[in-house]
């Protein structure tokens, strides 16, 4: 930077510090700074210590969380996969109820034939009795 040389001034003497006397007046004021030093930092080690923890377990409970989302996905696809597996065995069971399908396989396949009236026994109790009135079913 350009501008106006400096001017050289006397430089004064700095008074000297008096050294330290190895008496008990200079332990006794370093003792208690030592002190509060020391119990800074125990504190701030501590809470250092407090925020890496709290921190470990805030991204532990983060990554349980992500990894129970998955599971809970997986499950339902798996849950969908059943519900239809359940309607198409439901369907196929209906399929193979089917009365004219039974019938086909008893003739056919077991060489059944329709029985004579004599040898069919209701099941249930008693036998229904002709209505003369009322509703038709």
């Amino acid at each position: 930077m350009g501008g106006r040389p400096k001017k050289n001034r006397p430089v004064e003497p700095q008074p000297e510090a008096p050294e330290p006397k190895k008496g008990k007046k200079k332990a006794a004021k370093d003792e208690p700074r030592k002190r509060s030093s020391a119990r800074f930092v125990m504190l701030w080690t501590a809470a250092v210590l407090a925020t890496a923890a709290a921190f470990v377990v805030h991204l532990s409970m983060r990554f349980e969380t992500v990894r129970l989302g998955y599971d809970v996905g997986a499950e339902r696809r798996e849950q969908r996969r059943l519900v239809e597996q359940k309607r198409l065995l439901s369907l196929e069971a209906a399929t193979l109820r089917e009365a004219a399908r039974v019938e086909a396989i008893a003739r056919g396949a077991l060489k059944m034939k329709e029985p004579e009236p004599e040898r069919v026994i209701a099941i249930g109790g008693q036998q229904r009795q002709a209505r003369t009135a009322g509703r038709v079913r």
